[in-house]
């Protein structure tokens, strides 16, 4: 059997300041992951997890992985090598601090990774970085002006390997269209049990993700407006109980 990992990228909310994806949102993740006997991946941001530490400290306790996904949410691709470094240093610090432990894997916030990330990620004694996206179509269409790094992950390996000497790579799963919270919120029930199945013929361990916001309402998102919160979180579950 083919196991699916479920990770949540976790940040500010879209559209806003604020961040009622950790205080609501992950509540209602939590009561599905529960259900289904899930222990998922959060990618956490460093204000997150300094306004919130006790939220994260909690569900590690509870077997919960809580990982690296920068401090603020800037994309490494436009960052210069010292300021890399600079992020990546104080995450470290931030999760001793807080947390009591380093985080052990990685996502480049909008799947910005590049080679100096990398060589930092395994300076700094990370086991794996899961920001490449191989086969993912619409990554495109929301970054069109990044083609060339697109175009790179694009054609990268599906499953898991050695990216450099001691870090591994667990790419994000797709079949053009990405195993991600909009595919789950516009696909009926049906079309995701085949989806899944599909999935599982390419991919040793499916990663799919979602971000903290999914799991709230988002008045200023047309797509929530469209296709609800409450509906995909539905069909989560239903997704979480395929075997």
């Amino acid at each position: 059997m083919r196991r699916t990992t479920f990770s949540v990228d976790v940040e500010k909310d879209l559209h806003g300041e604020g961040y009622k994806g950790i205080t609501f949102g992950l509540k209602k993740f939590e009561i599905i992951c529960d259900k289904n006997k899930i222990m998922p991946v959060l990618f956490v941001t460093g204000d997150c997890v300094l306004k919130y530490p006790s939220i994260f400290k909690r569900l590690s306790k509870k077997g919960w992985e809580i990982s690296f996904h920068g401090l603020t949410h800037r994309r490494f691709d436009d960052l210069s090598l010292e300021k890399k470094e600079d992020e990546i240093k104080k995450g470290l610090e931030l999760w001793k601090k807080k947390l009591g432990f380093a985080p052990r894997g990685f996502r480049a916030p909008q799947h910005s990774i590049d080679e100096e990330t990398l060589d930092l990620l395994e300076k700094y004694g990370f086991e794996y970085d899961s920001s490449y996206h191989p086969l993912n179509l619409v990554q495109l269409m929301f970054f069109p002006k990044k083609v060339g790094l697109w175009f790179k992950l694009f054609f990268s390996r599906l499953n898991e390997y050695k990216i450099i000497a001691k870090l591994k790579e667990k790419p994000t799963s797709s079949l053009l269209v990405p195993f991600v919270s909009l595919t789950v919120r516009i696909f009926p029930k049906w079309m995701l049990r085949f989806y899944l199945w599909k999935i599982k013929l390419f991919y040793k361990e499916p990663m799919f993700y979602a971000h903290s916001w999914d799991f709230i309402e988002m008045k200023e998102s047309r797509i929530d407006r469209m296709f609800p919160s409450e509906k995909f979180i539905n069909k989560l579950d239903y997704l979480m109980s395929i075997k």
